[in-house]
């Protein structure tokens, strides 16, 4: 029944007009927001310690009116990003050049320069799908790492939606062949690494607090020599995007390739902390990151 929910808003993204497609998202994010205080809790508690460490290194002040905004603003930009995902089959590169500002493209063609692939990390900011599809129309072979799905298929709508723009999927626990082969071909493989899925992590500060985040993506780069760096695609004003690409990392001190990876880890934290700092309310990771024993008085006092 689940699938065809699914394939109904795919038929519907595709012929309602884009106005109607997100005041109807909106409707249904504001319905979630009321209805899910489970889920309207998690996403309060992350955000709370984004903004108190908003507070803490760029003394930025906040308030439970201000949090509560910002969570409602989540939640109408996790109904955007659906819509857009509904609305892949109407993108190409016209459209990407149209209403994408591609910001720093030149590191992603620095790292592929030394042709050893890309490892790309991002995070569950803006429109990580069409973060991927973008780059993908812009010419670039790119790989997406994707966690299965529990029912076939709506793993076959997400599957086929990514492929039908050149995107190709690796979900993880494949061979790693696989990563192997595209980073030998010089491909980019894109990766979230803002919170754990099915690999153990390694213990970094993230946000303010200490933070297990996956090493896959570094241990990747590391193992291969490929080239390590971040990439997002958030949203702008006016239906318009940013995609956004950061300098390479490396780990030039290391001893060992165990160093290198927790090296990489910890850059990559910085980076995907820099983008959450400055896009609050489009980190849309409805996963629990901590548990949150302290109260922003607290932190203030």
């Amino acid at each position: 029944m689940e699938h065809l929910i699914y394939r109904f808003f795919c038929f519907l993204g595709i012929h309602l007009p884009d106005w109607l497609a997100c005041f109807t998202a909106n409707v249904i994010a504001e319905l979630k927001y009321y209805l899910a205080p489970g889920l309207r809790r998690i996403i309060t508690e992350n955000l709370r310690q984004v903004l108190i460490y908003r507070l803490q290194i760029e003394n930025i002040p906040f308030d439970e009116k201000t949090l509560r905004t910002c969570v409602k603003r989540a939640y109408r930009n996790f109904g955007a990003y659906m819509v857009e995902f509904f609305q892949i089959p109407k993108w190409n590169e016209k459209l990407v050049r149209e209403k994408v500002r591609v910001v720093n493209i030149h590191y992603l063609d620095r790292a592929l320069s030394k042709s050893k692939g890309a490892v790309v990390i991002t995070a569950h900011l803006g429109n990580w799908e069409l973060a991927g599809i973008a780059t993908s129309l812009l010419g670039y072979n790119l790989s997406a790492v994707a966690l299965p799905f529990k029912n076939d298929k709506i793993a076959s709508i997400f599957i086929r939606r990514r492929r039908s723009k050149g995107v190709n999927v690796i979900l993880t626990g494949a061979n790693p062949k696989e990563y192997l082969r595209a980073l030998k071909q010089n491909n980019v493989i894109a990766i979230l690494g803002d919170r754990l899925f099915t690999e153990k992590g390694i213990c970094v500060r993230f946000l303010g607090r200490d933070t297990y985040l996956p090493r896959g993506p570094a241990t990747l780069a590391a193992r291969w020599n490929s080239a390590f760096l971040a990439g997002f695609l958030v949203r702008e004003k006016k239906g318009r995007y940013a995609l956004i690409f950061d300098e390479p990392m490396e780990a030039p001190y290391a001893s060992d390739q165990q160093q290198k990876i927790i090296s990489l880890v910890e850059q990559g934290a910085r980076y995907l902390e820099k983008y959450i700092l400055k896009y609050p309310d489009q980190w849309l990771n409805f996963s629990p990151m901590w548990n949150m024993k302290k109260e922003v008085d607290d932190v203030k006092g």
